[in-house]
């Protein structure tokens, strides 16, 4: 054993550990390992340096090769990735690449792993909201009584992150009155960052098979051309803009309660992807990139 510290106290420990000769670094939680990284001991090889150099995220630095395994995902490799300034963790998955914003991530299916402050906020929600469900005049009888008695928010599962600053997010996934899974990210004091798309349960037509206006676009002329501008100002997102018809149509402005984000599922002609999420105030807070 080479240290020991607490990620989350008394529920959630990160270890560090050599055994043969190679390095471990290992998270655990209330009743899993969660993720465990082993130093692979060589230089990030020339085939993946290429790889990573002809695509959209091209122009940056990779460091510190290690072998990756995640709790009930695919073994695969990663390396540092230093992109503009900003470092990511790139992981080479099936032939495939992906870029994320932070250090580390790991995922737990225990609520009990969380800080106390987002159990709280999840257990307050935990309980049928008929006063909302009634709000749906979009909806039939059949359909809200379908969902009047389910619970508003029930937890599914957690994606936690360790930024390189080394604060910590939480991406929580939640069953939305029995009928979707959507995440609400969390800052560690358990302030709300960014919400997906609880308002487009407004755009059901009469039943949850969806209907012609599900899914529509809500972004305003404003926002539109805000965000057409934040994208063609940075390198790594040049090529995926709103004047694709199918990027556009991607695009969306989220509510819940009183928090407001937005959603960015963006491609290009080149099988890339990115994935962005802004915060009210259109801060960037939380990005994924895949290759494939």
């Amino acid at each position: 054993m080479k240290g020991l510290s607490e990620i989350e106290k008394g529920r959630v420990y990160e270890l560090f550990f050599e055994s043969n000769n190679a390095g471990y670094n290992a998270i655990v939680g209330t009743s899993d390992i969660l993720r465990v990284d082993a130093t692979v001991g060589e230089a990030v090889p020339d085939s993946l340096v290429a790889r990573v150099q002809s695509l959209a995220i091209r122009g940056g630095k990779l460091t510190n090769y290690r072998r990756l395994v995640y709790l009930n995902e695919q073994d695969s490799y990663g390396a540092d990735y230093e992109l503009n300034g900003l470092r990511y963790l790139v992981r080479f998955v099936n032939g495939g690449v992906r870029l994320t914003s932070y250090e580390k991530g790991f995922v737990t299916r225990e609520i009990q792993d969380l800080p106390d402050v987002i159990q709280e906020y999840i257990a307050a929600r935990n309980k049928p909201n008929p006063v909302f469900v009634n709000s749906l005049t979009n909806l039939n009888e059949v359909s809200r009584q379908y969902i009047i008695n389910n619970n508003e928010l029930v937890f599914s599962d957690c994606t936690t992150t360790i930024m390189p600053d080394g604060s910590k997010q939480y991406m929580v996934s939640v069953k939305f009155l029995g009928a979707t899974s959507l995440p609400i990210l969390f800052k560690e004091d358990g302030q709300v960052i960014w919400i997906g798309a609880f308002n487009r349960i407004r755009q059901f037509n009469q039943d949850f098979n969806g209907g012609p206006g599900f899914g529509l676009p809500n972004l305003t002329s404003k926002e539109i051309t805000y965000f057409r501008d934040l994208l063609a100002a940075s390198s790594q997102f040049m090529g995926f803009n709103l004047d694709n018809f199918v990027n556009f149509n991607s695009s969306f402005r989220n509510e819940y309660e009183d928090n407001r984000g937005y959603t960015f599922d963006l491609s290009n002609d080149k099988n890339e992807r990115w994935y962005l999420c802004f915060n009210g105030n259109k801060e960037l807070v939380y990005s994924l990139y895949s290759h494939y």
